[in-house]
């Protein structure tokens, strides 16, 4: 006799409690934000002063006034966000997931074996969307606050970098892209160390093909790591930032100019979990407000490809 085995499922073990969650990129924009605005509930102005004065000759003995010191502001508002969810342990007893269970009605009911993980990815899907937010953002449309190239475009002001009228980046002209946007940067900002172009990591791909395909090998290969380099002759530091892909989007200024505006610095690393005997469901709320602004869109460098 032989073993008939064909009504039956094909076994799968289910037994391991190792939970691998997805991957999520880093909201590193932030990190080259040089300027940082705390305790904004809505909206706070960035209080900007220039100083313009004629020099004269200094031919009598007079005094004649002649210059202007100027106060002027630009608005940062931020956006309220939050995030909430209602997990009810129950669902969890049918299927393998029961292994991730506590021993007791009461205490399988209270708390998740899992609730760090849980926090942890929360908190990194929180950056991922931030990060694309920071740049693309249009409150009510994406995200809940406008990005810095809706505030940018808006100003009107900032540089045009497309001076090859591209129209489009590819890995024959991204080095002249690059070199263009570098060359196009006001005389004033020219020696400044602190200086930052921001692209996709779309682009940043691209830009190391094209220097690779040049045979640029003159450039360090270390400082290419992570999604950072040096452009070869200028004091320009290019960053591959998730929130321009896809956008076909170049900005370079100096990192004081970006802001970004928080309630308070890192609220959205802290949220709550917790066991709600009302309806016998756990929880959680994660809420923070935050928004972006530059405070001198005349010195920021902006490329479009061309129509």
């Amino acid at each position: 006799m032989a073993f008939d085995v064909s009504s039956l499922a094909n076994y799968v073990d289910q037994s391991s409690t190792e939970l691998i969650g997805r991957s999520y990129f880093e909201n590193r924009s932030a990190e080259y934000f040089g300027g940082l605005q705390t305790g904004i509930k809505t909206s706070a102005a960035l209080q900007l002063l220039e100083v313009s004065a004629v020099a004269q000759a200094d031919t009598a003995c007079s005094f004649t006034a002649s210059g202007t010191t100027t106060f002027t502001q630009r608005n940062l508002t931020v956006g309220a966000v939050k995030y909430q969810d209602v997990l009810c342990p129950k669902a969890l007893r049918a299927k393998w997931t029961q292994l991730l269970l506590k021993k007791g009605n009461n205490a399988e009911n209270e708390e998740l074996t899992f609730e760090a993980t849980i926090g942890d990815m929360l908190i990194m899907m929180i950056k991922e969307d931030v990060e694309t937010w920071d740049w693309q953002g249009d409150a009510g449309t994406v995200g809940f606050y406008d990005g810095l190239i809706k505030l940018i475009d808006a100003a009107t002001t900032a540089v045009a970098g497309n001076t090859t009228s591209a129209t489009s980046i590819t890995v024959s002209n991204v080095i002249a892209i690059v070199n263009a946007m570098c060359d196009a940067v006001p005389a004033r900002l020219k020696t400044k160390s602190d200086k930052v172009l921001f692209i996709g990591t779309d682009v940043f791909d691209l830009y190391v093909n094209a220097l690779i395909t040049a045979n640029l090998y003159a450039v360090d290969a270390t400082t290419w790591a992570d999604y950072t380099m040096t452009v070869p002759g200028k004091n320009v530091k290019v960053v591959g930032v998730h929130g321009l892909d896809g956008t076909s989007r170049l900005f370079l200024g100096r990192t004081p100019n970006f802001f970004l505006g928080v309630d308070m610095e890192s609220d959205e690393e802290e949220f709550e979990i917790w066991y709600s005997k009302d309806d016998r469901n756990i929880k959680y709320n994660v809420s923070f407000k935050r928004g972006v602004q530059v405070a001198y869109p005349n010195e920021i460098v902006q490329f479009t490809v061309a129509p």
